[in-house]
């Protein structure tokens, strides 16, 4: 579906520092001079991997969404058919490390070897939410995104599946820390379900601080495999993160509010090393001592960097007197100022990694998603693709995979069981169109999102 010039992706160079057209916006360095990808726009999609403890079981979405481990051939032909060429992927982490110095790969080295036959570039999703509970079989008291052994044995890891796969340039480590904390370690309906009210972020903290450190370490860990083997360029990180915000409508949650919003950010502070005073006493105040904040400002590190851009309907939370309501997509605070925020933060490259919706919304989610980025991209946006999430309907994440509707079929995918959905054409529809180019004056084209 996509003409010749999409099939053959054409350089795009990405400035070691650029000025770009949002007042005196400067986006840090990707630390490679040039950065191949389509000139309309990278269109990518995923596979779900979620592999988090819930309710007493292992969860294993590539299995249980039209079972990727027997129909892999079939889903990764469908991708292509689309004209789609990225695709985020992943071996469930827990069920691949199974042990000190043990990985089974063989399942993904198919994975891989069918993408490199069909030309589809690989965004590595190192871990998406689950741990194997043998990393913590000696501390019970401490499982999970608890356990400070986690993040060693986790870039070692990165460094087992870097070695294997040396063609392998993407790499996401973490998938939204800052929601595998909050559902593990302050919510607490997955993996150690550690709960707490909104003041006290102890645990969450210490969740945070574990999956920041491991994707420091394992970054250090490919970074060091280039070094040692000489291989040309360097890695790029596309650290993705659920773009949310909470607004309180009711004097009484402000202070709640606030400390959301504080909150969202901690994980991406320390991984890219952000020093923020409001964060720092935020951060020791729930229980981080000094030299541990210390460690992270030095060492957390975004250079070679992408943000990616996590965004959902329900990435909105209006906090009312008695209620907290996950808002419609029409509500005005959406992706276009989420992504202004994020990216004033930051000051990074951005690249829209997720989002769906049921089928009753999802051309409209869709179609949307595209116009806004299409506008961010006009403003000077360094905005490099969209994703929609995933190519195949997925289970139980309109109840977050707990509870008794945890394994309901969720209609969101680009296909449902092989076959093309109204949302997969208008999605391959866009990729053949592309994105405009960046930068362009945005005085003919502006719209209000």
């Amino acid at each position: 579906m996509e003409d010749d010039s999409d099939l053959t992706p054409t350089e795009v160079n990405i400035p070691l520092q650029m000025e770009s057209n949002v007042g005196d916006l400067v986006y840090d360095p990707l630390d490679l001079k040039s950065l191949r990808v389509p000139a309309k726009g990278i269109f990518l999609t995923g596979i779900e991997n979620s592999d988090p403890w819930v309710d007493g079981e292992r969860r294993d979405q590539l299995k249980e969404a039209f079972d990727f481990y027997t129909h892999y051939e079939l889903r990764l032909k469908n991708i292509s058919f689309l004209g789609i060429k990225w695709l985020r992927f992943g071996p469930a982490y827990s069920q691949t490390h199974k042990g000190p110095d043990n990985y089974d790969f063989s399942f993904c080295d198919k994975v891989i070897a069918k993408c490199n036959e069909l030309e589809i570039n690989i965004l590595a999703d190192m871990l998406h939410f689950g741990l194997p509970r043998w990393l913590h079989g000696d501390n019970e008291s401490a499982p999970f995104f608890q356990n400070p052994k986690f993040p060693e044995e986790f870039a070692r890891y990165v460094r087992e599946f870097s070695l294997r796969y040396p063609k392998i340039i993407f790499f996401t480590l973490i998938n939204e820390p800052y929601i595998a904390a909050f559902f593990s370690a302050k919510i607490g309906i997955w993996n150690e379900h550690k709960r707490s009210l909104w003041a006290d972020d102890r645990d969450f903290i210490k969740a945070v601080k574990n999956i920041a450190k491991a994707a420091i370490l394992g970054r250090k860990e490919i970074e060091r495999i280039w070094k040692e083997e000489q291989r040309p360029g360097m890695p790029v990180f596309v650290q993705n993160e659920s773009f949310e915000v909470s607004l309180a409508e009711h004097p009484s949650r402000q202070e709640e509010a606030l400390r959301f919003n504080l909150r969202r950010f901690a994980a991406l502070d320390l991984i890219l090393g952000k020093e923020d005073e409001r964060m720092r006493n935020y951060l020791i105040s729930q229980g981080m001592t000094e030299e541990e904040y210390s460690w992270f400002m030095v060492n957390g590190y975004k250079g070679n960097t992408i943000l990616g851009i996590d965004h959902y309907p329900t990435c909105v939370h209006i906090l009312e007197e008695k209620n907290t309501i996950n808002c419609d997509p029409l509500h005005p605070y959406q992706l276009y100022t989420l992504v202004v925020e994020y990216s004033q933060r930051y000051k990074l490259p951005l690249l829209h990694t997720e989002t769906n919706g049921w089928p009753d919304h999802a051309l409209s989610i869709c179609q949307k998603t595209y116009d806004v980025i299409a506008q961010l991209r006009t403003e000077g946006y360094q905005i490099l693709g969209m994703g929609w999430y995933g190519d195949e309907y997925q289970v139980g994440w309109h109840h977050a995979l707990v509870g008794p509707r945890s394994r309901e079929e969720n209609h969101v995918g680009l296909f449902y069981r092989g076959k093309i959905q109204p949302v997969g054409i208008l999605f391959g529809e866009l990729a053949k169109k592309g994105f405009p180019p960046i930068g362009i004056d945005p005085a003919e084209t502006k719209k209000e999102f």
